[in-house]
């Protein structure tokens, strides 16, 4: 019983972290072929709230970055939701 349940759980969380994957695949490419496009703007809404704090992050760290003009900061959320879909994985590998 408890065992299905949490295999649910984790199988949500591993969708959810993957749609959250796939739509910052789709901003970043639709970003550079249409950025004023309707649906760009709304994947817009919900990923920058979440890029803008790894940018200023990454200028921070690193001030160059500022003068190269490259962001490189959905390039970092891809690799911290990679980390999380690891670490959930491992938590369902040592759970169940």
């Amino acid at each position: 019983m408890i065992t299905g349940i949490l295999s649910f759980i984790f199988s949500v969380a591993l969708f959810l972290i993957s749609l959250v994957s796939w739509l910052l695949l789709i901003y970043v490419v639709m970003a550079l072929i249409v950025p004023q496009n309707k649906y760009t703007l709304l994947i817009g809404k919900y990923i920058e709230p979440i890029l803008s704090p790894l940018r200023q992050f990454l200028f921070r760290v690193f001030p160059r970055l500022r003068e190269i003009g490259v962001d490189f900061s959905p390039l970092l959320f891809y690799f911290l939701i990679q980390i999380v879909s690891w670490l959930v994985r491992l938590l369902r590998s040592i759970l169940i």
